[in-house]
Protein backbone atom coordinates (compact mmCIF):
# COMPACT_ATOMS: atom_id res chain seq x y z
CA UNK A 1 0.00 0.00 0.00
CA UNK A 2 2.63 2.47 0.81
CA UNK A 3 4.57 1.54 -2.62
CA UNK A 4 1.38 2.69 -4.50
CA UNK A 5 1.17 5.88 -2.44
CA UNK A 6 4.49 6.40 -3.34
CA UNK A 7 4.31 5.61 -6.84
CA UNK A 8 0.85 7.73 -7.18
CA UNK A 9 2.85 10.85 -5.27
CA UNK A 10 6.13 10.24 -7.37
CA UNK A 11 3.58 10.42 -10.18
CA UNK A 12 1.73 13.33 -9.43
CA UNK A 13 5.42 15.35 -9.66
CA UNK A 14 6.51 14.14 -12.57
CA UNK A 15 3.76 14.88 -14.14
CA UNK A 16 3.97 18.86 -12.50
CA UNK A 17 7.90 18.51 -12.84
CA UNK A 18 8.45 19.67 -16.75
CA UNK A 19 5.57 22.07 -17.10
CA UNK A 20 6.09 24.06 -13.32
CA UNK A 21 9.92 24.35 -14.07
CA UNK A 22 9.47 25.55 -17.66
CA UNK A 23 6.72 28.30 -16.68
CA UNK A 24 8.93 28.89 -13.52
CA UNK A 25 12.08 29.40 -15.32
CA UNK A 26 10.42 31.45 -18.08
CA UNK A 27 9.39 34.00 -15.23
CA UNK A 28 12.84 33.75 -13.44
CA UNK A 29 14.51 35.09 -16.47
CA UNK A 30 11.67 37.91 -17.13
CA UNK A 31 12.18 39.27 -13.99
CA UNK A 32 15.73 39.23 -14.23
CA UNK A 33 15.99 41.65 -17.14
CA UNK A 34 14.28 44.10 -15.12
CA UNK A 35 16.82 43.89 -12.69
CA UNK A 36 19.55 44.78 -14.74
CA UNK A 37 17.89 48.26 -13.75
CA UNK A 38 18.95 49.51 -10.18
CA UNK A 39 15.75 51.66 -10.23
CA UNK A 40 13.82 48.37 -10.37
CA UNK A 41 15.18 46.07 -8.06
CA UNK A 42 12.76 45.90 -5.59
CA UNK A 43 12.14 43.83 -2.66
CA UNK A 44 9.37 42.31 -5.04
CA UNK A 45 11.32 41.92 -8.26
CA UNK A 46 14.00 40.10 -6.41
CA UNK A 47 11.66 37.93 -3.83
CA UNK A 48 9.56 36.94 -7.40
CA UNK A 49 12.77 35.99 -9.38
CA UNK A 50 13.79 33.78 -5.89
CA UNK A 51 10.83 32.19 -6.16
CA UNK A 52 10.92 31.54 -9.76
CA UNK A 53 14.72 30.27 -9.66
CA UNK A 54 13.99 28.19 -6.06
CA UNK A 55 11.31 26.57 -8.32
CA UNK A 56 12.68 25.91 -11.58
CA UNK A 57 15.98 24.15 -9.36
CA UNK A 58 13.43 22.21 -7.61
CA UNK A 59 11.69 20.90 -11.06
CA UNK A 60 15.37 20.64 -12.12
CA UNK A 61 16.34 18.30 -9.28
CA UNK A 62 13.65 15.96 -9.47
CA UNK A 63 13.44 15.24 -13.31
CA UNK A 64 17.61 14.13 -12.69
CA UNK A 65 17.13 12.15 -9.91
CA UNK A 66 14.10 10.35 -11.44
CA UNK A 67 16.41 9.56 -14.43
CA UNK A 68 19.18 8.77 -12.30
CA UNK A 69 17.16 6.31 -10.71
CA UNK A 70 15.37 5.06 -14.09
CA UNK A 71 19.35 4.42 -15.41
CA UNK A 72 20.37 2.45 -12.35
CA UNK A 73 17.38 0.33 -12.67
CA UNK A 74 17.62 -0.28 -16.43
CA UNK A 75 21.49 -1.27 -16.12
CA UNK A 76 20.76 -3.44 -12.77
CA UNK A 77 18.19 -5.31 -15.08
CA UNK A 78 21.12 -5.61 -17.83
CA UNK A 79 23.58 -6.91 -15.51
CA UNK A 80 20.84 -9.86 -13.78
CA UNK A 81 19.18 -10.87 -17.04
CA UNK A 82 21.93 -10.58 -19.24
CA UNK A 83 19.98 -8.09 -21.73
CA UNK A 84 20.82 -5.40 -23.50
CA UNK A 85 18.05 -3.03 -23.07
CA UNK A 86 18.06 0.93 -24.36
CA UNK A 87 18.21 3.32 -21.11
CA UNK A 88 17.85 5.80 -23.83
CA UNK A 89 14.46 5.11 -25.05
CA UNK A 90 12.12 5.04 -22.11
CA UNK A 91 8.29 4.80 -23.37
CA UNK A 92 6.53 6.28 -20.09
CA UNK A 93 9.12 8.25 -18.30
CA UNK A 94 8.87 10.67 -16.47
CA UNK A 95 6.15 8.58 -15.07
CA UNK A 96 7.44 5.99 -12.45
CA UNK A 97 6.36 3.47 -14.78
CA UNK A 98 8.01 2.75 -17.63
CA UNK A 99 8.96 0.30 -20.61
CA UNK A 100 12.04 -0.44 -22.06
CA UNK A 101 13.03 -2.89 -25.18
CA UNK A 102 15.86 -4.60 -25.97
CA UNK A 103 15.64 -5.04 -29.94
CA UNK A 104 18.48 -7.97 -30.13
CA UNK A 105 17.03 -10.47 -28.11
CA UNK A 106 13.38 -9.13 -28.28
CA UNK A 107 12.54 -8.70 -24.78
CA UNK A 108 10.70 -5.68 -22.80
CA UNK A 109 10.47 -4.76 -19.45
CA UNK A 110 7.63 -2.93 -17.53
CA UNK A 111 9.57 -1.03 -14.97
CA UNK A 112 8.87 1.31 -11.65
CA UNK A 113 11.80 3.25 -10.94
CA UNK A 114 9.79 4.37 -7.28
CA UNK A 115 9.24 0.23 -6.28
CA UNK A 116 12.46 -0.85 -7.98
CA UNK A 117 10.20 -2.95 -9.38
CA UNK A 118 10.49 -4.41 -13.18
CA UNK A 119 9.19 -7.81 -15.03
CA UNK A 120 10.56 -9.20 -18.20
CA UNK A 121 8.62 -10.50 -21.38
CA UNK A 122 9.29 -11.17 -24.66
CA UNK A 123 8.13 -9.28 -27.37
CA UNK A 124 5.09 -11.16 -28.29
CA UNK A 125 3.80 -10.37 -24.93
CA UNK A 126 2.77 -6.79 -26.86
CA UNK A 127 -0.03 -7.78 -28.92
CA UNK A 128 -1.36 -4.18 -30.86
CA UNK A 129 -0.33 -0.11 -29.72
CA UNK A 130 -2.55 2.98 -31.51
CA UNK A 131 -2.34 6.18 -30.51
CA UNK A 132 -5.87 8.12 -28.89
CA UNK A 133 -6.28 11.32 -28.11
CA UNK A 134 -9.09 14.07 -27.02
CA UNK A 135 -10.39 16.78 -29.50
CA UNK A 136 -10.98 20.19 -27.52
CA UNK A 137 -13.57 22.52 -28.96
CA UNK A 138 -12.21 26.31 -28.88
CA UNK A 139 -13.43 29.43 -30.02
CA UNK A 140 -11.42 31.93 -31.74
CA UNK A 141 -11.58 34.81 -33.80
CA UNK A 142 -11.33 34.42 -37.53
CA UNK A 143 -11.62 37.82 -39.00
CA UNK A 144 -13.61 41.01 -39.45
CA UNK A 145 -17.29 40.52 -40.12
CA UNK A 146 -19.64 42.78 -41.51
CA UNK A 147 -19.77 46.57 -40.87
CA UNK A 148 -21.75 47.12 -37.64
CA UNK A 149 -22.40 51.24 -38.20
CA UNK A 150 -21.49 54.46 -40.80
CA UNK A 151 -18.22 54.98 -39.42
CA UNK A 152 -15.91 51.76 -40.51
CA UNK A 153 -16.62 49.41 -37.45
CA UNK A 154 -16.86 45.59 -38.11
CA UNK A 155 -17.80 43.18 -35.78
CA UNK A 156 -15.46 40.10 -35.50
CA UNK A 157 -16.78 37.19 -36.39
CA UNK A 158 -15.96 33.97 -34.23
CA UNK A 159 -15.33 29.95 -35.71
CA UNK A 160 -15.06 26.85 -33.77
CA UNK A 161 -11.75 25.09 -33.85
CA UNK A 162 -11.56 21.26 -33.11
CA UNK A 163 -7.74 20.80 -31.47
CA UNK A 164 -6.27 17.40 -30.46
CA UNK A 165 -5.03 17.05 -26.87
CA UNK A 166 -4.59 15.02 -24.33
CA UNK A 167 -2.39 12.21 -25.95
CA UNK A 168 -2.30 8.52 -24.59
CA UNK A 169 -0.16 5.59 -26.10
CA UNK A 170 -2.28 2.60 -25.42
CA UNK A 171 -0.50 -0.96 -25.75
CA UNK A 172 -2.62 -3.89 -25.67
CA UNK A 173 -0.69 -6.47 -23.81
CA UNK A 174 -1.48 -10.60 -23.82
CA UNK A 175 -2.41 -10.30 -19.64
CA UNK A 176 -6.32 -11.66 -18.75
CA UNK A 177 -6.41 -9.35 -15.83
CA UNK A 178 -4.54 -6.00 -17.47
CA UNK A 179 -4.93 -5.88 -21.23
CA UNK A 180 -4.56 -2.45 -21.83
CA UNK A 181 -1.68 -0.37 -20.77
CA UNK A 182 -2.50 3.09 -21.22
CA UNK A 183 0.69 6.05 -20.76
CA UNK A 184 -0.14 9.42 -21.05
CA UNK A 185 2.39 11.31 -23.57
CA UNK A 186 2.34 14.51 -25.90
CA UNK A 187 1.43 14.65 -29.34
CA UNK A 188 5.31 14.14 -30.72
CA UNK A 189 6.33 11.68 -28.58
CA UNK A 190 3.21 9.58 -29.19
CA UNK A 191 4.04 9.61 -32.89
CA UNK A 192 7.60 9.13 -32.36
CA UNK A 193 6.76 5.65 -29.90
CA UNK A 194 4.14 4.58 -32.62
CA UNK A 195 6.89 4.63 -35.14
CA UNK A 196 9.74 3.01 -33.14
CA UNK A 197 7.22 0.50 -32.13
CA UNK A 198 6.83 -0.12 -35.62
CA UNK A 199 10.31 -0.63 -36.48
CA UNK A 200 11.15 -2.56 -33.41
CA UNK A 201 8.02 -5.27 -33.48
CA UNK A 202 7.72 -5.19 -37.34
CA UNK A 203 10.92 -4.46 -38.76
Amino acid sequence: MAGIVKALGVSVLAGLAIPAGGLSGLEAVGSLLPMLSANNRTSGVVMFFLCSAGLFGLAFWFLVKFQKQAKALVESINRESDLRLDSANLLGYPAPIFLIFDKQNRKLAICNHVTGDCRVYDFAYVLAWRCEWREVERVEISGAGSQVSNIGIRAPTFERVKEAKHFTLVLEVADEHNPILKLPISERAAKTWCARLNALFIA
